[in-house]
């Protein structure tokens, strides 16, 4: 964290001095302060402040357009080259939009030249051809259109009505002479000649029952008995065949009044459509005949058509299809330049030092995706230099800057001083930007610094 302040704090006091070469904007600063680190030998005679280590140039890379990340070509610690791609957001929507505008580039750039070069015979030759065929065509056309209007007036509506409801009357009809025919009477008869038939069968079978109890009796009785049962039992057999044929008529003429009803319905639709095509036919032979007056006036224009590739271009038709072609190429530069965009690259050579991007992510425009830094520069930053002090610090005075971390003093001179206070806990403080005589090579962006500078 602390790290990252002073990332943040350093960019501004650099600018103060007006040694950074960085064009990128970077955050508010935000002083915080830091103790008093032990080891470090006062001299007297100046103000002390605690601060760190900074680069003297530093970034945080983000993208001007929004999107979604595709590829992160940078990890932390590495080193880049200025210029160097190092995050990549995704383009194909804007690739294909490129491969349109291109397209319209392609287009309008032979309009134009035709414009300027005249058109060629073939040009004309291929005009004149079309047109032909789009007389043909609107020759045919008209043709249909009258033949339609002819056929619509030769229709009688009335006709189709009356029609119509002779065909609802008819089924009317037989709807009401199939329901006069019910076969019910001739089940229930049917049903009685069963149920007489079986009693009969019952007696019958008794009686020859009590005729073989009876083996003293005379065996031609016996006989006619069984004889009356046969019989009995044949008009039982044929009062069944007679029962289940009413039953069969019975459900065949409710299968058939249902289809005279449906076809009832049916007709009752189609009266009804007859009427509402009455009623609208006077609207569409009103439509037809305006169909046939558009077509005819379509005609007459092809007719009248003269090859506009004959004429000479009008200044404001050249000025005209020179705007389209500019316009278009500058739709291919728009793009073009937001593809780049969808790019980020290190705008110095430095170290990456923190990657806040991954793959996947979606980020929006601005939004930090990578920390980067020259760290063959650093300078010591101050987060705690008060504004009683502040005064009597001025740009090239003498300081001494001790490392923390090293254990070693650095030699250094007031590079820049803030024009802006920043507040830290209530008290009001200035940043100071020192530049050191040495670069020692353990020294590290983020270590603890305290700075005496000498106001003498």
């Amino acid at each position: 964290m602390y790290k990252r302040f002073l990332i943040v704090i350093s960019v501004l006091a650099v600018t103060l001095a007006g040694c950074s070469r960085s064009t990128e904007p970077t955050p508010t600063p935000i002083a915080t302060a830091l103790p008093a680190t032990a080891g470090f030998r006062s001299r007297g005679g100046g103000v002390a402040a605690s601060g760190g280590v900074a680069p003297a140039r530093w970034t945080s890379l983000g993208s001007q357009t929004g999107g979604m990340v595709v590829e992160v070509l940078v990890e932390p610690g590495q080193e880049v080259v200025a210029h160097q791609p190092i995050a990549r957001l995704h383009t194909a929507d804007l690739e294909v939009a490129l491969a349109k505008a291109q397209q319209g580039v392609a287009l309008q750039q032979p309009i134009l030249d035709q414009l300027l070069d005249g058109a060629s015979e073939q040009t004309i030759a291929r005009a004149e051809r079309d047109h032909a065929q789009q007389v043909t065509q609107a020759e045919l056309a008209l043709t249909a259109s009258e033949l339609e209007l002819e056929q619509a007036r030769a229709r009688d509506p009335e006709q189709d009505v009356a029609a119509a409801q002779a065909r609802v009357r008819q089924l009317e009809l037989q709807l009401a002479g199939a329901r006069a025919q019910n076969p019910a009477p001739e089940v229930t008869i049917a049903q009685v000649e069963l149920e007489r038939a079986n009693i009969v069968l019952d007696e019958t079978q008794n009686e020859y029952n009590k005729a073989l109890d009876r083996p003293w009796e005379d065996q031609s009785m016996r006989d006619a008995w069984a004889k009356q049962l046969q019989q009995a039992q044949l008009n039982y057999r044929l009062a069944q065949a007679q029962l289940l044929r009413a039953q069969n008529a019975q459900r065949g003429h409710a299968v058939s009044l249902t289809a005279l009803e449906a076809q009832l319905e049916e007709a009752g639709i189609a009266l009804a459509q007859a009427v509402d095509a009455r009623e609208a036919y006077s609207i569409t032979l009103s439509a037809l005949d305006t169909g046939v007056q558009a077509a005819r006036a379509n005609l007459d224009y092809l007719r009248s058509w003269e090859n506009p590739y004959l004429d000479k271009p009008s200044e404001g038709e050249i000025a005209q299809a020179q705007a389209r072609l500019e316009q278009a190429r500058l739709d291919v530069a728009q793009i073009e330049r937001q593809i780049d965009a969808a790019q980020v690259r290190a705008p110095f050579a430095g170290t990456v030092s923190e990657v806040h991007a991954r793959v996947g992510q979606y980020v929006m425009p601005g939004q930090t995706l990578i920390d980067l830094g020259d760290l063959s520069t650093l300078r010591a930053v101050t987060t705690d230099l008060s504004e009683r002090d502040v005064v009597r610090v001025a740009v090239g005075q003498e300081a001494t800057v001790f490392v923390e971390a090293l254990g070693t003093e650095i030699p250094g001179r007031v590079a820049g001083i803030a024009r802006e206070a920043t507040t830290v806990g209530g008290d009001v403080v200035y940043e100071v930007v020192i530049e050191l005589a040495e670069q020692p090579p353990d020294l590290r962006w983020g270590m603890s610094v305290e700075v005496e500078i000498d106001t003498r």
